[in-house]
């Protein structure tokens, strides 16, 4: 599961709180679902058969079939939490056992643990502190990843498994790459100091005004162009301090799928090495809503956006295939 991936938490003019991620990764997306899990279903630690527990909250998101358990890499509760899980390696430091008294989790399953039992960031903070998360190799490798969390109240907290322990990073700026870890990520951002959305100003150079290419479009000059992950994230930053806000949750989630635009990796751009042509990509975008507890998903060959409910109570879990084939809105 190497994969790379973008996520940020946002916010409508109406007071809807949403968080988005983009999903890159080479290959396909021919093991992922979105399912629907209703809050009478366990949630089992592990992925190969450990003792589950009750859940409280259903929840809808984006799974990884064929290793057991789901690993659910994104979703959103009928409480308002909401969590991705992106890819964080050379980071990502595990312990070999649970700790005295807390619940050994694989890294997989940690997000459907804190969302089908915890109501918002606050109850998942909590929840950590009784949580080691413990790695079992996913066909011989290991599943190095770090989380970010979000709910009604708009606060984005970052969960990363380090030396010392889980590192939990409250009132963050809301964005998510992959490695380095987040106060890294943040720190760089000294950088970019100074970068607006203006255009810059005509100077006088040796007694001659000069003005900048691509005048009156000049917004972000200074921001790193590639596809790194830290490229990314200080685009990402800037992208959440200057987007324009939506009116409401239709208008916002429409506004947040353009936002990642900036780091949309197309294919082409990022091949694996000389010898073969598999390209790392972004095959799906989604963006689910804390209020609605809607979740809306566009694989990257179908430009329409889909989306679905949270589950009804007692229903069984639900899979939806992702739609990847180009759905065209013929108009004559």
């Amino acid at each position: 599961m190497d994969f790379g991936c973008s996520s940020f938490s946002w916010r409508t003019k109406d007071g809807r709180h949403l968080l988005g991620r983009t999903y890159d990764q080479f290959g396909d997306l021919t093991a992922n679902r979105v399912i629907s899990v209703s809050r009478e279903m366990l949630c089992a630690p592990g992925l190969h058969g450990e003792e589950a527990v009750p859940g409280e909250y259903g929840y809808t998101g984006m799974a990884v079939l064929g290793f057991g358990e789901p690993i659910l890499v994104d979703g959103v509760t009928a409480a308002g939490l909401m969590g991705a899980l992106l890819h964080f390696p050379e980071y990502a430091v595990y312990k070999k056992a649970a700790e005295s008294r807390n619940t050994a989790v694989h890294p997989g399953r940690l997000l459907a643990c804190l969302l089908s039992r915890c109501a918002g960031v606050e109850e998942a903070v909590e929840e950590l502190s009784r949580i080691t998360l413990v790695d079992a190799p996913i066909q011989g490798k290991p599943l190095p990843a770090h989380y970010i969390l979000s709910d009604k109240t708009g606060e984005a907290v970052i969960i990363e498994p380090e030396e010392g322990g889980l590192s939990i990073h409250r009132e963050t700026i809301g964005v998510l790459t992959n490695s380095p870890d987040y106060r890294w990520q943040q720190t760089n951002l000294r950088n970019f100091v100074g970068v607006t959305n203006l255009p810059k100003a005509p100077q006088a150079i040796a007694g001659h005004e000069i003005r900048e290419f691509g005048e009156r479009l000049g917004g972000g000059s200074g921001l790193p162009g590639d596809y790194s992950s830290l490229s990314r994230f200080a685009r990402l930053a800037f992208m959440k301090e200057f987007a324009v806000l939506g009116k409401d949750e239709l208008d916002g989630v429409s506004r947040m799928f353009r936002a990642f635009s900036p780091v949309d990796i197309p294919e082409g751009l990022a091949k694996a090495d000389h010898n073969y042509n598999v390209y790392e990509q972004t095959l799906c975008t989604s963006v689910m809503c804390a209020e609605s507890g809607v979740y809306y998903f566009a694989p990257a060959q179908n430009r329409r956006i889909s989306a679905v409910r949270l589950p009804a109570q007692g229903t069984e879990m639900q899979y939806f295939d992702l739609g990847d084939s180009q759905d065209i809105d013929w108009r004559n």
